[in-house]
């Protein structure tokens, strides 16, 4: 009898002792699991982040792109217009000298 009782404790405490492996296995997955889930929820917010910080970053090239075209446009115009000045103070004074020539110069 004394080996049936010793017998049985053996047995509940190896089923005891496999059970508490599987609770621990069972919370080791779920752990596991869960650090999983919360690595790809922070994967996913900071592609988010990422994503929001590059069309950012496009805008603000984007403005500064059209802002230095605008600009170069300005500068372009401006040097047309200071060409056309030129020219014609050039001309004036073409015009001028040979009016003035012209007015010295003696007469056959």
């Amino acid at each position: 009898m004394k080996r049936w009782i010793m017998a049985s404790c053996v047995i509940v405490g190896l089923l005891a002792g496999a059970g508490c492996n599987q609770g621990d296995q069972d919370r080791a997955k779920r752990e596991a699991r869960d650090a999983q889930e919360k690595a790809q929820r922070q994967i996913q917010e900071t592609r988010d982040k990422l994503r929001e910080n590059l069309k950012s970053a496009d805008r603000q090239t984007r403005q500064d792109l059209d802002k230095a075209r605008e600009q170069l446009h300005q500068a372009l115009d401006q040097s047309k217009h200071d060409a056309d000045k030129a020219r014609d103070r050039l001309r004036d004074r073409e015009d001028h000298s040979d009016d003035n020539g012209r007015d010295s110069k003696p007469r056959p």
